[in-house]
């Protein structure tokens, strides 16, 4: 590794933090600082995806690298990808998909979890970087993506809009809505026990023949969408 605490890469996706593993977290920061207020002038203002690698980094700790980059620049940091490969692999999967709908520049991004009795609105999309908790509702005119499980009430597509969909890392809700649609969740039968045998596959859950339907991202579901 660099003799630097702190190496910025780039990929395709936005940048990549090398961070040191061996010094105090709270050290680690200042340097996160002091090379962000160094490079602000060659960033300038744009929004990014961060990706973190060598060093583990907890949830809380993350955030904090992420107020110490967008109070040391103009960087709207969208989200934050941990160097777990497992992890890696879903949210990159996904990262795809939300850049080829374009829909960073109009989804509001909420980093953690709604809970408790929680209501949350959105104009466009949803994006959010944690669970909707049994008794917390989010609703919005376009999609919704969770990057953990889906507990309570999700409606997208407000009011109307059948083409949306809503994907959760797990699914654990019966009270969803897309558009005017709602009612049972039916998991494609071809699918069912691929959904069983394999955990922690992400699911899409689009409207098809006026119902619900749900399958793993990886069958494909949400590219046959137009």
């Amino acid at each position: 590794m660099s003799n630097d605490a702190v190496v910025l890469k780039s990929n395709k996706y936005g940048l990549t933090l090398q961070l040191d593993g061996t010094i105090p977290f709270e050290e680690l920061v200042r340097k996160v600082c002091e090379k962000f207020a160094a490079s602000s002038d060659f960033f300038g203002e744009t929004s990014m995806i961060l990706e973190t690698i060598g060093r583990e980094i907890s949830a809380e700790e993350g955030l904090v690298l992420i107020q110490a980059i967008e109070l040391n620049s103009k960087i709207k940091v969208i989200l934050l990808n941990e160097n777990n490969e497992l992890k890696d692999t879903k949210m990159l999967g996904q990262i795809d998909r939300f850049y080829k709908d374009d829909i960073f520049e109009n989804a509001k991004i909420i980093r953690g979890s709604v809970i408790k009795e929680d209501i949350l609105e959105s104009d466009s999309s949803l994006v959010i970087l944690g669970d909707v908790k049994s008794k917390a509702s989010v609703k919005a005119k376009g999609n919704i993506i969770i990057f953990g499980s889906l507990e309570g009430s999700a409606y997208a597509g407000y009011p109307d809009n059948t083409g949306c969909y809503i994907v959760a890392n797990e699914l654990n809700s019966k009270n969803i809505q897309i558009g005017t649609v709602t009612g049972e969740i039916n998991v494609q039968k071809k699918w069912s026990m691929r959904v069983h045998r394999k955990e922690n596959e992400p699911m899409g859950i689009t409207v098809w023949n006026k119902e619900l339907l749900a399958e793993p991202l990886s069958s494909g579901l949400l590219k046959r969408i137009k």
